[in-house]
């Protein structure tokens, strides 16, 4: 015996729920395709391989270390770990901490790395920027 009958708002409220979730989820896939990732203004660009070694990788062709608590990101902007990149070689900005090491490393996507580091459009080949008083 049911004491409590539903009442038909609450069938309707459901359904409603039910499609706005999905609709949700397939708007959610075309906002994250046209997400662009913000880079601080010190920023750098260069290319990495990731070693074997923990810590230790090839920037521009030279040893470098890694900070302790150094942050990869991903193309996605997701973390990942370094383990996962060894023996590969990417396009990345990158930023220094105080001592010198690699402390943050974003991975790029092949459009952020047609673009200037700090996420501005390159220059056309041939032309140079002009500053702001035409010179």
């Amino acid at each position: 015996m049911n004491r409590c009958p539903k009442a038909p708002k609450a069938h309707l409220f459901i359904a409603a729920c039910a499609i706005l979730a999905s609709a949700a989820g397939t708007f959610s896939n075309e906002s994250h395709a046209q997400f662009q990732r913000i880079f601080p203004q010190d920023v750098k660009r260069g290319t990495i391989k990731f070693s074997e070694i923990p810590l230790e990788v090839k920037l521009d062709g030279t040893e470098e270390r890694l900070a302790p608590g150094a942050r990869v990101r991903g193309p996605q902007n997701t973390f990942v770990l370094n383990n996962q990149l060894v023996g590969e070689t990417y396009r990345v900005n990158y930023i220094r901490d105080p001592a010198g090491m690699v402390r943050d490393i974003w991975i790029l996507t092949p459009e952020e790395a047609q673009t200037m580091p700090d996420g501005t459009a390159t220059p056309p080949p041939g032309r140079l920027k002009l500053n702001e008083y035409g010179g």
